[in-house]
C-alpha cells in the first residue's frame, strides 16, 4: 500500500505479455543450449555481466524488497528476450515489422477513445476504465471541459506516445526498402494513423521524440550507400507525417493551445508536482547515495518521506535514487558496450529516446516502458537486412 491505496508495482505480478516472451526464450535456449554450455565469455560479455550484477545489488538492501524483485524479474525477462532475438537471428526489418503491427491496434484504439471520450476497462488486457469526469484521469481542461487524452491499451497517454514515436521511425525505415506501391501506400496510411494517435495522446515529450526520430532516420538513410530511388521513397513517409500532423494540430488546436500554455491550471499543477518530486528525490539520494533505496521503490520512498507519490520525471535521477552510484556505474558499463556495438544507428535511437528519458520516468519504472526501452536497445544489435 502507498498513500493508503493498492500499489501495483509493489506486489508480484504476472502479465499476459510475458507468455510469448517466455516461449521465445525457451525456444532460443533449447535450440542453442550447446552455445550456452561451451562458449567462453569475452571481455565484452563480462562487462555486460558485471553491469547487470551491479544493477541487481540494490535489491538486497531495498526498503521494499518485493517491489525491487518484481522490477528485476521484469527487466531480467526482457534482457533474456533481447538475447533470444539475437540468438534466433531475427532481422531488423522483421523486428520493426512486428513492432509496427503490435502498435497498430493501440493507435486505432486511441482514436476511438478520443472520439468517444472514454476508455473501457478490461481485466484480461490490463486496462483500467478511464472517464474524464473522474479525478486522476489524464485530461486537458478546455473552456471548462475535461478533454480525455488517448491511452490506447497503455496505463498512461505518455507511454502510448512513446510507442507511437518508435512506430513512426519504424514505418519510415520500412518504407525505404519497399518497392511495391500498394505496400508503400499501406505504410503511408499506417504512418498517418500513428501521427493522429500521437497528436491525440498530447504527450509533448513523445511529439519531440517522434520529430527527432523521423529526422534522424532520414539523415541515417541519406548517409547510407543506398540508391537514389530508396532515398526518394524514404521521404514519402515524412511527407505524409508532416501533412497529417499539421491537419491534426489544426483540428485539435483548441486543446493543443491549452497544452502549450504554461499558465493553464493543470499545466501549472503538473509542473509544480514535478519540481517538488525532483527536489525531494535529490534529498533522498543524499540519504542513500551508495546503493540507493532499491529498484522500483521511488514512489514508496517519496510517500514515506511525506513528499508525495510522483516519481522524478528524469530517468538518470530515478536510477540514482533507486540504485545509487553502484547502479549508475552499472548503467554506464552497459551503455558503453551498447554504443560500441550499435554504431550510428544506435546514436539515432539514442537521440530519439532522449526526450522520453529527460522528461518522464516510464522507460525505467513501468513494464510497458521497459519493453519499449528494450526494443530501442535491441534494434541496432539485430541483423541488418
Amino acid at each position: 500500500m502507498v498513500g493508503g491505496l493498492p500499489w501495483e508495482q509493489g506486489r508480484l505480478s504476472i502479465y499476459l505479455s510475458w507468455m510469448p516472451i517466455m516461449l521465445m526464450i525457451f525456444f532460443a535456449c533449447h535450440q542453442f543450449k550447446e552455445d550456452l554450455e561451451d562458449k567462453a565469455l569475452s571481455v565484452s560479455d563480462w562487462a555486460v555481466v558485471i553491469g547487470m550484477l551491479l544493477f541487481g545489488l540494490p535489491a538486497f538492501v531495498s526498503i521494499y524488497p518485493q517491489a525491487s524483485w518484481q522490477w528485476l524479474t521484469q527487466v531480467g525477462l526482457l534482457a533474456f528476450f533481447a538475447w533470444s532475438l539475437r540468438q534466433l537471428h531475427v532481422g531488423r526489418r522483421e523486428l520493426l515489422t512486428w513492432s509496427v503491427v503490435a502498435i497498430l491496434p493501440h493507435a486505432l484504439l486511441a482514436v476511438w477513445q478520443y472520439v468517444t471520450q472514454f476508455v473501457s476497462g478490461s481485466k484480461w488486457l490490463g486496462m483500467a476504465s478511464q472517464n474524464p469526469a473522474d479525478l486522476g484521469v489524464s485530461v486537458i481542461e478546455v473552456d471548462g471541459r475535461r478533454v480525455l487524452r488517448a491511452y490506447g491499451g497503455f496505463p498512461h497517454p505518455n507511454i502510448l506516445g512513446g510507442w507511437l514515436a518508435l512506430g513512426l521511425m519504424g514505418v519510415t525505415l520500412l518504407a525505404v526498402r519497399v518497392t511495391d506501391r500498394a505496400r508503400r501506400n499501406g505504410l503511408a496510411a499506417v504512418g498517418a494513423l500513428f501521427v493522429v494517435a500521437l497528436i491525440l495522446s498530447f504527450s509533448r515529450a513523445a511529439w519531440i521524440a517522434a520529430a527527432v526520430g523521423v529526422i534522424a532516420t532520414l539523415a541515417f538513410v541519406w548517409q547510407k550507400t543506398w540508391t537514389r530511388e530508396e532515398r526518394r521513397r524514404a521521404f514519402l513517409i515524412p511527407l505524409v507525417i508532416a501533412v497529417t500532423a499539421v491537419g491534426s494540430l489544426l483540428v485539435t488546436r483548441d486543446v493543443v493551445s491549452v497544452r502549450a500554455q504554461s499558465d493553464a491550471r493543470l499545466e501549472v499543477k503538473s509542473a509544480d508536482e514535478r519540481m517538488a518530486s525532483l527536489a525531494a528525490s535529490w534529498r533522498l539520494v543524499g540519504e542513500e547515495w551508495w546503493l540507493g533505496q532499491g529498484q522500483n521503490t521511488a514512489i514508496y520512498a517519496l510517500d514515506k518521506a511525506g513528499s508525495g507519490m510522483i516519481p522524478p520525471h528524469l530517468v538518470f535521477l530515478l536510477i540514482l535514487l533507486e540504485t545509487g552510484l553502484i547502479g549508475v556505474l552499472g548503467a554506464a558499463l552497459l551503455l558503453a558496450r551498447w554504443l560500441r556495438y550499435s554504431g550510428r544507428f544506435g546514436f539515432l535511437l539514442l537521440a530519439t529516446i532522449a526526450p522520453l528519458v529527460l522528461f518522464d520516468h516510464y522507460l525505467w519504472s513501468l513494464w510497458a516502458g521497459q519493453a519499449l526501452a528494450m526494443l530501442f536497445a535491441i534494434l541496432p544489435l539485430t541483423r541488418e537486412e
